[in-house]
């Protein structure tokens, strides 16, 4: 059977497959993927034949994930972050670097952190202040950036990052706080 003439299945053994077929077909031009690890990526490489254009994972000064960044940097794919802006009430916005860092809104800061990483960030809001807010964004210096990475550094080092969200998938995505 053509793959092109294959219908979309469903369950996590035929994802990768799906992507693909939605490809070939030209139902879309590129494809993501959300929440995958450094070693999922890595299977992808193995047996894909089109490569994700994206990669959406949770990404903000308390968790990094600067694993997954500098593999999808190599691999020129693109990162985009979720749960960065303190969406589902935990305290990022009151983090101290993050308050401290050029004596603006914490919305900027973190807005303008994913920029100067070279990442995209979709910043949601029903609020039109915050929306007019959200699009402020500012060129942080080598200390701003200094001041949130060795916060980064920090936590990493003291076991202490932060995951706001964890999916309830069910299995090990094989992030390193997850897996056991």
């Amino acid at each position: 059977m053509n793959p092109k003439d294959q219908a979309i299945t469903s369950g996590s053994q035929n994802t990768r497959m799906d992507r693909e077929i939605l490809s070939w077909t030209g139902k879309v031009t590129a494809i993501g993927v959300f929440s995958y690890s450094v070693p999922y990526l890595e299977e992808i490489f193995a047996e894909a034949t089109v490569v994700p254009a994206v990669v959406q994972i949770e990404n903000h000064p308390s968790l990094p994930q600067q694993d997954i960044v500098d593999f999808c940097k190599e691999k020129v794919i693109h990162i985009t972050a979720y749960s960065h802006l303190d969406s589902i009430g935990e305290p990022l916005l009151e983090t101290e670097p993050v308050i401290e860092v050029a004596n603006v809104a914490p919305t900027v800061v973190l807005l303008s952190y994913y920029i100067a990483r070279g990442s995209s960030v979709l910043a949601k809001s029903f609020n039109p202040s915050r929306i007019q807010s959200n699009k402020k964004i500012i060129k942080l210096d080598v200390s701003d950036m200094k001041a949130l990475k060795d916060h980064s550094d920090d936590l990493k080092k003291n076991g202490k990052l932060v995951t706001y969200v964890y999916p309830a998938f069910g299995v090990d995505l094989k992030f390193p706080d997850q897996s056991k």
